[in-house]
């Protein structure tokens, strides 16, 4: 509670003392989604076309071996937003982004007087009510997350952020996802490519490229500095670059994809392949496979490869193009430049595809920085540096841009420990990294990098690892074993080491770099015990650091005659007592619960038959009758007689309708809730049923034969109110 006040009090007093200061160095920081480090030309890659970016790196630094600690979309963007090691800011895996930390990057940079903005991927969550994404500091945000589903009943997308809108707007009824829709519906997370099938101006990368060059141009003559994140969601699936683009590259002159030599003493890929017996989900029958041995035609790997390089090619003409517009709003030598990735893809590599795991084309990500020829004084390296020796992650990408914000101040004393993150401005002075005198985070650079995900895909991926660039060191926490590799006589990891003799004192030095890691992080005894690894068969995805989330506003309690609508709501939400959204079965009746004390409303068929709406329950009432109709969590909710269904109007997604059963199994399918046990009931294709409290009647009527009062407050009835109604003695709440 004093971190939250004291950054608040900041917060209040800071802005007018700033604004009389000289105005400092904007931050341009911009990231791909799912980029291998090596997927550039600057990189090596002879196949790549991305000239702006070793534009960037030529006129800047280069880290040669940068990583994402914990390599997957959200927990990667925790550790830009809160600057901590996974274990420290609290997600160990794939989860939800918390609602809030106590220090975040833009929140910080606002209170050192700081425009800032988001375009692209976030993945922060979205706010229905606002119709906003959720900011965590960013004064504005134009968003791509790019994770709705197409509904093809109702022609539109379950997650709207503001390039869908968007596209709604320019190409009504028209699935944004189409490009991928024969092979693996909306191509999210799979293997297959193929171009964009419409005009290049609608795809995602080109109107997150368009959003941040308006931005850009606004800010000419601007106060106020400014921090910029411009996030590309590809190239992440799908893969989908314009044919323009597509066609400049051809799979054959290709580096290959690497795979350990079968026939070697330790092939340690080969139970990746996607054979009998192999981990489920791996190979080419699975559209989101996530390793398997692919065949290279019939759009196999080898087109996937073509549309991964060419979305890479995509997204680097709009950095080029970002890159000139600061040039030509004469912003380029008053702005750092920062360019990185949330984490890799494995393209084949050992049979991988996607990402989360501690293998070279998942863990290692790009790291560029170019400076500003306003810091070319305090610069002591040539532009065109390549830091070599040390390890950066994306956690360094906050104190970067606070550093250059000289808002290090800010930060409320001892809420950085040394394995958080480092400048990279430190390096810029010092390349060496023996020295540092940034205040957020002070002392030498890190000699080796932690890194870790829980359980992912399938059970036994689930490791821990650490690495200095040079040796990588893997403990597989589902098996309890160990794999050690050589980076530098062995970049793409073909030879694992751990039972090579000659590399036993390696393998002891950092297995006891990893006891210490954990002894010093007192992740307990699961962990580690008696100064040994300890096998885990169980995922943890987030550390006791993972901050709680507020306490939400109690909402209004539901009123006579409040309609029953569709609300789209992401999984894993549990019913709160906030939100009338949660329902039980008591009889024949649908009940609400959630309500503090209780209020004893039910589902009520509305006066014309067609519709719900929420009634004081009533046991002799027949318009609060139906039946849950199926086997398991799939329910059809039908009235008391079976002949009228509840499901969704084919034009409003979020009306509820109520009418004649379908008899085709498509139109039956849609109509199939999952009546969770948090108490939610949810149509895949629409939503989930919520009660929406602004709707009701102020008139004290009701609805059919209710027994509504209309009234704003309601209390809890007394004990033979209850009997007569079927209520319990006292409201439960299932979780």
């Amino acid at each position: 509670m004093v971190t939250v006040s004291l950054l608040v009090l900041v917060l209040l007093v800071l802005p007018a003392a700033v604004a009389a200061e000289k105005k400092r160095a904007n931050v341009l920081f911009m990231m791909a989604d799912q980029l291998r480090y090596d997927a550039s030309g600057y990189a090596g890659n002879p196949s790549a076309i991305t000239p702006a970016l070793d534009r960037i790196a030529k006129e800047g630094l280069t880290m040669s071996w940068s990583g994402s600690s914990t390599p997957t979309c959200t927990p990667a963007r925790a550790g830009i937003l809160t600057g901590q090691s996974p274990w420290n800011h609290g997600m160990l895996g794939y989860g939800d982004i918390a609602s809030h930390y106590p220090v975040e990057m833009p929140t910080l940079m606002a209170a050192a007087g700081y425009t800032t903005a988001s375009f692209g991927k976030d993945h922060f969550g979205w706010n229905s009510t606002t119709n906003k994404g959720i900011s965590h500091g960013y004064d504005i945000t134009q968003l791509y997350d790019g994770l709705g589903a197409w509904v093809k009943r109702s022609k539109d997308m379950s997650y709207n952020d503001e390039y869908d809108q968007w596209f709604e707007s320019v190409m009504p009824g028209k699935d944004p996802q189409a490009t991928l829709d024969g092979w693996d519906g909306d191509g999210w997370n799979g293997w297959h490519g193929a171009p964009y099938v419409y005009p290049e101006y609608y795809h995602p990368t080109a109107w997150v490229g368009r959003e941040a060059i308006k931005f850009i141009k606004s800010q000419v003559g601007a106060a106020k500095p400014f921090l910029a994140k411009v996030s590309f969601h590809r190239p992440h699936s799908p893969y989908d670059p314009p044919q323009r683009v597509l066609s400049k590259f051809d799979a054959a002159t290709f580096p290959p994809i690497h795979v350990s030599d079968p026939a070697g003493k330790d092939p340690w890929d080969l139970r990746f392949r996607g054979q009998e017996g192999d981990p489920p989900g791996c190979g080419p029958s699975n559209a989101d496979a996530w390793c398997g041995l692919m065949p290279l035609t019939q759009n196999g790997s080898d087109l996937s490869r073509r549309a991964y390089h060419g979305s890479v090619a995509f997204v680097d003409e709009q950095v080029g193009h970002i890159y000139d517009a600061l040039v030509n709003a004469s912003l380029l030598e008053s702005t750092f430049i920062l360019w990185s990735a949330d984490h890799g893809d494995g393209q084949g590599d050992h049979y991988h595809w996607r990402k989360g795991y501690p293998y070279e084309f998942s863990a290692h990500v790009p790291m560029l920085m170019r400076w500003p020829q306003s810091y070319s004084s305090v610069a002591s390296i040539p532009r065109g540096t390549v830091i070599t020796g040390l390890v950066s992650e994306l956690r360094d990408i906050f104190h970067t841009a606070v550093d250059v914000g000289d808002a290090a101040g800010l930060i409320p004393a001892g809420h950085f420990k040394p394995e958080d993150g480092k400048s990279l401005l430190c390096l810029l002075k010092d390349p060496t990294g023996a020295t540092c005198d940034y205040a957020g985070n002070p002392g030498p650079w890190r000699q080796a990098l932690d890194m870790e995900h829980s359980t992912c895909y399938n059970e036994s991926n689930h490791w821990n690892a650490l690495t200095d660039g040079s040796i990588k060191y893997v403990f597989r926490a589902f098996f309890g074993d160990e794999q050690l590799f050589n980076l530098t006589a062995d970049k793409y990891e073909l030879e694992e080491l751990s039972n090579d003799p000659l590399y036993q004192d390696t393998l002891k030095k950092w297995r006891g770099l990893m006891v210490a890691q954990f002894e010093n992080e007192g992740r307990g005894p699961n962990w580690v015990a008696n100064g040994m690894l300890q096998q885990r068969t169980e995922g943890q995805t987030y550390s006791p650091n993972y901050p709680p989330a507020p306490p939400a506003p109690p909402a209004p309690p539901p009123k006579a005659g409040d309609v029953i609508t569709f609300e789209s709501v992401k999984g894993g939400a549990s019913c709160l007592p906030s939100t009338p959204q949660c329902f039980k079965q008591v009889g024949a009746a649908i009940q609400v619960i959630g309500q503090q004390p209780g209020q004893p409303w039910c589902v009520t068929l509305d006066s014309a038959g067609t519709g719900l709406v929420v009634e004081l329950c009533d046991p002799a009432s027949s318009l609060q009758q139906f039946a849950l109709l199926g086997k398991g969590d799939a329910r059809t909710i039908t009235t008391s007689n079976g002949a009228k269904c509840v499901g969704a109007d084919s034009t409003a997604r979020s009306r509820v309708v109520v009418a004649d059963c379908p008899t085709s199994p498509s139109a039956k399918k849609a109509d199939i809730f999952i009546f969770g046990a948090s108490g939610r009931l949810c149509n895949s294709d629409d939503g989930c049923l919520t009660v929406d409290i602004a709707s009701g009647r102020s008139d004290g009527g009701t609805t059919g034969t209710g027994t509504g009062t209309g009234t704003d407050t309601i209390a809890w009835p007394d004990a033979p109110t209850r009997a007569r109604l079927g209520l319990p003695p006292k409201i439960s709440h299932l979780n």
